[in-house]
């Protein structure tokens, strides 16, 4: 079937964009409409939300004009994750198409090539945080801006007229990306490679005179730049509070060299070759988890459409014999200076920690022409070549595909957390702290989680000051001073950036949301809650649970929570939950029926509790009785939990109380 004309010439004038796009749109756009809000995402939203869209940077006192950088997704997409990651998924889009724009004034005859650069620049597998949309915008943004600055710089050597014009553009943009934010200062440092190779002096001397004098004025804002950052005027190295190499340096030469050396010859290993094992790691053929396995069949399928596309694009003669050297030169350079802030700071994706690879994002830039300069060199520069840099581009959009999908597990994970939360507690005094143990998920870690938890809570409009926080427990100072806490000698105060939260035993309310079982509110009771960990329990003592309002004002905001969910066995033990603590048994027992009727069972022997105890109150013997003997059996630890109970119904005896409680007691041998 032969396409109309029109169509035809519109996908010829617009095969790479288009090209590119697609890439793009099967490495990130299968989740699009499940994903979230993670880590700093959180902060970000919540200083927009609160404080307006020129303050939403918290950290960093180098870095106060990222707001700038943030502004776009922000007039966009506001406090919405949806549009969040509509917007980030453009913005790498724009992105990979300014990294091809650039590197087609640098080899214009390279077309071919260049947009196999630009295809994996776009998905190489290095960095795994797109999913971030919020946080990492303003890398991305900064990245642009960086791409315009040498796409200018490019272009001012090739102009016949209006030269002084691009130079002006390269320089502000040079001055506005450095300002912004470090990741990229290094790859200022190959301007001089580009410059040199479109230099055509009769002689290497000539060449590199040529190229200093035309690196000169980039020079000089690097150097302004410099000089700034290092603290003479103002500024520094302090992001992160990590001590320079600088410094170790001064203390011990040897010790920092060889440090130097060590982990940044590592951290260009798994850059260049150990990241493609995660590509292709055998785990992903796994039939139980089909969706890696249909990560596969897309790469595989997007390999070959990339081969078949590029393999039909025209492309005009290359005059540049040396290509693929200047290519792998160029490409090698940027690799290595593309680390230099992170070196400096002495941070190594080698060692992440939570979302190290983030140092990687400058190295996509000599890692992309690197690879592909790999696949043409062994593959030929025709087809075979073709085909090989289509297949790495391919493996890496698979693995896009399945990081995005664990950011969507986290964002389930999150969900039901929020939900459970609401459910349980449908609303908090002001001033309330929510002590937890260990992260909410795997990127809502620590301090993340006073913004997230104030998303579900705070008021509209929302208060300048949070409305409530949340404390990681055993990240506090609270635990080898438990004794004076609990004494009310001493209290704790959380700090983060400018908001200062006092902990105490009247405003804390514990909550354990531990994977495999309902979330839960602690009371004291929990003190014989032995699924609780032993560093974890005593702030069972300390819960504060009269801190939760029954009465919600709002729901959690559909935009970002989404509708609430359908029900479950949680969400009905959570309302029981409530329920019990305000001593309504008829909703407690009727809410049991309902889950029963649904099918329902307990994923926890001790979210029985709020049943047999409503049953117990209402005296009604037989179903305490059948209830308290199925969570024995199923976890013979809650008996202290259980005796408790039936102590509780002993206050208020009732007619056959003795009689259960004997039964009871023969099972349990309370004490």
């Amino acid at each position: 079937m032969k396409l109309p004309s029109s169509l035809t010439a519109f996908l010829r004038r617009y095969a790479i964009p288009l090209i590119l796009l697609a890439v793009t749109m099967l490495a990130y756009g299968w989740q699009l409409t499940r994903l979230g809000f993670y880590w700093d995402d959180w902060v970000f939203v919540y200083r927009y939300q609160t404080l307006g869209v020129f303050n939403t940077i918290f950290y960093g006192g180098t870095r106060q004009l990222g707001v700038f950088a943030l502004m776009p997704g922000f007039l966009l997409a506001g406090d919405a994750p949806l549009l969040w990651h509509i917007y980030s998924l453009l913005l790498r889009w724009v992105v990979a198409l300014l990294f091809w724009w650039t590197l087609n004034k640098l080899w214009p005859g390279e077309k071919t090539t260049v947009t196999l650069m630009a295809a994996l620049f776009a998905v190489h597998p290095a960095f795994s945080q797109q999913s971030i949309s919020v946080v990492y915008s303003l890398q991305f943004v900064t990245y642009a801006i960086f791409l315009l600055s040498f796409g200018f710089m490019l272009s001012a050597e090739r102009a016949v007229s209006r030269r002084w014009l691009w130079l002006g553009l390269a320089l502000f943009a040079q001055l506005l990306h450095l300002f912004i934010v470090e990741y990229f200062v290094g790859l200022e440092l190959i301007r001089p490679f580009a410059l040199y190779f479109l230099q055509n002096g009769s002689s290497w001397r000539a060449r590199i005179k040529s190229t200093f004098m035309r690196w000169l004025p980039y020079l000089l804002v690097l150097i302004v730049y410099a000089v700034w950052r290092s603290g003479v005027l103002g500024g520094g190295f302090d992001s992160y509070e990590y001590k320079t190499f600088g410094a170790f340096l001064r203390l011990d030469p040897r010790a920092a060299l060889i440090e130097a050396l060590e982990y940044g010859l590592k951290d260009m290993l798994i850059l260049l070759v150990n990241i493609w094992q995660t590509a292709l790691s055998p785990a992903v053929i796994d039939l139980g988890q089909p969706y890696n396995f249909f990560s596969l069949i897309v790469a595989a399928l997007s390999a070959f459409g990339l081969y078949f596309g590029l393999s039909h694009l025209p492309e005009s003669a290359s005059e540049n014999t040396g290509f693929l050297r200047q290519a792998a030169v160029f490409g090698l350079v940027a690799v290595v200076v593309g680390f230099i802030p992170s070196w400096f700071v002495r941070r190594h994706i080698v060692e992440p920690g939570n979302f190290g690879d983030r140092f990687a994002l400058a190295g996509l830039f000599g890692a992309s022409i690197l690879v592909i300069v790999f696949a043409r060199f062994f593959g030929g520069r025709q087809g075979r070549g073709i085909l090989l840099a289509a297949l790495f581009i391919g493996l890496a959009i698979g693995a896009q595909m399945r990081f995005a999908n664990n950011y969507r597990w986290d964002w389930e994970r999150q969900l039901r957390t929020y939900w459970q939360m609401s459910w349980r507690a449908p609303a908090i005094k002001p001033g309330t702290v929510l002590v937890g143990y260990d992260s909410v998920s795997t990127t809502v870690v620590n301090y993340v989680g006073a913004f997230a938890f104030n998303n579900l809570y705070q008021p509209d409009p929302p208060p300048l000051s949070p409305y409530i926080w949340y404390v990681n427990f055993p990240k506090t100072t609270i635990p080898p001073a438990l004794d004076q806490f609990l004494s009310g000698a001493w209290q704790f105060t959380d700090v983060f950036d400018s908001y200062r939260m006092p902990v105490t035993l009247q405003n804390s309310l514990g909550v354990d949301y531990t994977e495999g079982r309902c979330l839960k509110v602690l009371t004291p009771d929990d003190l014989a809650n032995y699924d609780l960990t032993d560093d974890f329990r005593p702030v069972a003592g300390f819960s504060n649970p009269a801190l939760i309002l029954p009465e919600s004002v709002s729901p959690p905001p559909q935009r970002i929570f989404g509708p609430e969910p359908a029900p479950s066995w949680c969400m009905y033990f959570q309302k029981a939950d409530l329920a019990r603590q305000l001593g309504d048994w008829d909703v407690v027992i009727a809410l049991k029926k309902q889950a029963d009727a649904a099918g329902f069972e307990p994923l926890d022997a001790y979210e029985l509790f709020p049943f047999i105890e409503a049953h117990a109150m209402r005296a009604e013997w037989e179903p305490a009785l059948k209830l308290t003997s199925q969570a024995y059996k199923s976890l013979p630890k809650s008996l202290d939990g259980l005796c408790l109970i039936w102590w509780r119904a002993s206050q208020t005896p009732a007619a056959g109380y003795q009689a259960a409680f004997e039964t009871v007691n023969a099972q349990l041998a309370c004490r």
